[in-house]
This record gives C-alpha cells, structure tokens and sequence, in this order.
C-alpha cells in the first residue's frame, strides 16, 4: 500500500498541480466574468434560502470541468515527461522519471488511464445529471480534441521552433475557450461573451513570451541534446527581442477593451499599476541572462491580471 501512495504522489508531481490549479482557476474566473450579470441580478432577487439552493448546482457546474481538465492537463505533462526522458536527464535529471523515482512503464500505464479517464467520465456525468445532447456532444469533441491534441503536440509538434511555444499558449486559453465555445454552440452568440476574448489574448500572449524564456533557460541543455529551438534557430539576442517585444505589446493593449467598453476602467488603472513594474523587473531579469526569474514573474503578471479583471468585474 505504501509504493501504491508513493507512485500516487510521484504522479501527482509529475501531472503539474500548479498548472492544474492555474487551469481551474482561470476557468472559474471565466466563469464569473461570463456570468456576473446573472450572478449579480440573481444575488439581489433572489433570497438566501434561494442561493443556498442554487449553490451546489452552481458549484457543480465548475467542478465538473475543473476535473476534465485536471485529467487532460495531468495526461498531457505525464506523457510529455515519457518522451522527454533522455532530454530530461541533462536539463532536469531531478524529476521522476530520470531519477528513477518510477518506472516509465508505470508512467506510460497512467498517461493512458488519465487520457481515457475524462472521456469516459463525461457520457456517465450526462446520465447522471442529465444533459441535453447538445451538451454532451460539445463537451465529448473538445475533451476527445484537447487530448489528441496534447498527443501531437508531444509526439511531433513540439519539435518544431516556435510553433510549440504557440501551440503551449494555446493550451494555456483553453479553459476560457471552452466557455466561450460551449455557449456558442448551446447557445449562440451573446454581448457578454465579449469580456472573454481580452482575457484570451492576454493569456496567449503572456504564456507565448515565457515559454520563449523557458528556452532561453534550457538553452544549453537543448543544444547537447539536439532539440532546436527557437532561441536556438534565431539566436538568444532575437529571441529576447521577441518575448519582449510581446509582452511590450500586450501592455500597450491594456487600454483597448475599457476603450471598446468591454472592462470597466479599473481594470486599466489595476493593471497599469502591477503589471507596469513586473514587467520592467521581466526585463532587468532578462538582460541578467536570470530567465528563471523572468519566466516565474510572467506568470505572477499573469495572475494579478486575472485579479485585476475579477475585481474590475465586481464593479
């Protein structure tokens, strides 16, 4: 029983709980930005015992896919880290497959279990709770195309410079994709749907400019084990030029959707004011060669503009 929780917690490593956790909480606060509208009139209108009673349906709604994605995601690293052994053991000859902590068969068994675990989940979920049709097909292809996906990407895509520095941003929206797609598709088209494409663009462009720093770090590493990429192919000098000059762009964005009347002008005032200075430390980092540092305050810029838009959202 105890290999059984020590292989459970090496798993649990290896499926990245923060990229999980980041996921779930993007989706969440999505969900709020789609909603606040319904949410807001619902808190004023309706008595405590009436939100009392809608609470776990509202609860269930997000847990359901919060736990999808926690299988695909954990899938997706699980099986990047089995094809990444050998490139593993001279860039991060630390995590668990390199040093032997499990076996990759072991690994292999459970990056499959975990890409069938969620598609298997959803018809039962759609029985259980009883799902219209539309619902359950939606769900069903982004789930089965997120997963083939993730497959490629390990397989073949991330072999080619750039586009699997595109192809990780774009993982990185899904959460906010799935929102925007499922009321589409179950739906239509409505205004307030509009308030996820900023945070879309803001999160591809965040997440494209630090898995170009993420290169930059593993650039020696990279090069003994013949992966080229980007920085690799253009050179550290251009690629620097390039991650900066997209985070660059994308403060000069901030304004865009409080002028479009999309965000509420706090939001430009909130991120104006954090992101301003940690994306001049981004810069300091980088020019210091220290592109771990760099690529951890790209995530931090990312997180308070998440905070920034929720709380922009409240008024």
């Amino acid at each position: 029983m105890s290999s059984f929780f020590k292989t459970f917690a090496v798993l649990f490593r290896m499926s990245r709980p923060v990229n999980i956790a980041i996921a779930c909480l993007t989706l969440i606060i999505g969900a709020f930005i789609l909603n606040k509208d319904s949410i807001q009139f619902a808190m004023h209108q309706a008595s405590s015992q009436d939100i009392l009673g809608i609470a776990p349906y509202i609860l269930l709604s997000l847990i359901i896919p919060c736990i999808l994605f926690s299988f695909s995601i954990a899938f997706g690293n699980i099986h990047n880290d089995i094809l990444d052994y050998n490139t593993d053991k001279i860039n991060r000859p630390h995590r668990p497959l390199p040093s032997g902590r499990i076996s990759i068969k072991a690994a292999k068994t459970w990056s499959f279990i975990l890409a069938i675990a969620n598609l298997l989940l959803i018809p039962i979920l759609f029985f259980i709770f009883k799902w219209n049709a539309r619902a359950l097909l939606f769900t069903e292809t982004f789930f089965l195309f997120l997963n083939v996906l993730l497959f490629f990407y390990n397989y073949r895509l991330k072999h080619i410079p750039l586009l699997k520095n595109m192809m990780v941003a774009f993982f990185c929206t899904t959460p906010l994709l799935l929102l925007l797609l499922q009321q589409i598709f179950t739906i239509g088209f409505c205004s307030p749907l509009a308030r996820l494409i900023p945070a879309i663009a803001f999160a591809f462009f965040f997440t494209l400019a630090r898995e170009i720093y993420k290169d930059l770090e593993d650039e020696t590493g990279d090069l003994k084990a013949g992966i080229m990429t980007f920085p690799l192919i253009a050179g550290a000098k251009t690629a620097k030029r390039f991650a900066g000059g997209i985070l660059l762009f994308t403060w000069i964005l901030l304004p865009m959707p409080v002028v479009l009347g999309v965000y509420h002008y706090l939001f430009l005032i909130l991120t104006l004011t954090t992101l301003t200075p940690t994306i001049l430390y981004i810069f300091l980092k980088v020019q210091k060669k220290d592109y771990a540092k760099a690529q951890k305050n790209v995530k931090l810029s990312m997180f308070l503009g998440l905070i920034s838009l929720v709380i922009s959202a409240l008024f």
